[in-house]
């Protein structure tokens, strides 16, 4: 395997579009997985998705750290009627061999399907035994 940056600019130019696309599909099938939880009000489920230090920094909160933190924010929007996380990927890249950033946008519904928040966040993904995990995740809602 090459390094992106040894290669002839239209090769690396290549090389990098492949590579970010195929940490954008391991993004989105993560993704999916924590939708699905979400949808089944699986939050130990969902919080398995996150690494054991996480940090997650909701609107509104102090930081939460640990797997605690996912099921408290996540059980809370729940509790409070939202039904359906929607995430939309919007940008990714990698940071180093173990660490990829995505910045991304939600949607949140409620049982009726309507929209009960929207905002954009930023997740460190953390590769931990082979495996990709939220590590740092921050997200904030557009309401004002």
């Amino acid at each position: 395997l090459k390094c992106a940056a040894s290669l002839p600019y239209p090769e690396r130019a290549n090389h990098t579009r492949s590579k970010m696309g195929d940490l954008k599909t391991v993004i989105e099938a993560n993704n999916a997985k924590f939708m699905a939880c979400f949808k089944a009000n699986d939050m130990k489920g969902l919080a398995n998705l996150y690494t054991e230090d996480c940090k997650l920094m909701p609107t509104g909160m102090e930081t939460q750290h640990g797997k605690q933190g996912p099921v408290k924010v996540f059980q809370g929007a729940w509790d409070g009627g939202v039904r359906e996380v929607q995430l939309i990927v919007e940008e990714c890249g990698p940071m180093g061999s173990d660490l990829v950033y995505e910045r991304s946008t939600y949607v949140m519904k409620a049982g009726d399907g309507s929209v009960a928040d929207t905002g954009k966040y930023v997740v460190i993904w953390k590769k931990v035994d082979g495996s990709w995990f939220m590590h740092i995740d921050i997200f904030n809602t557009n309401k004002a």
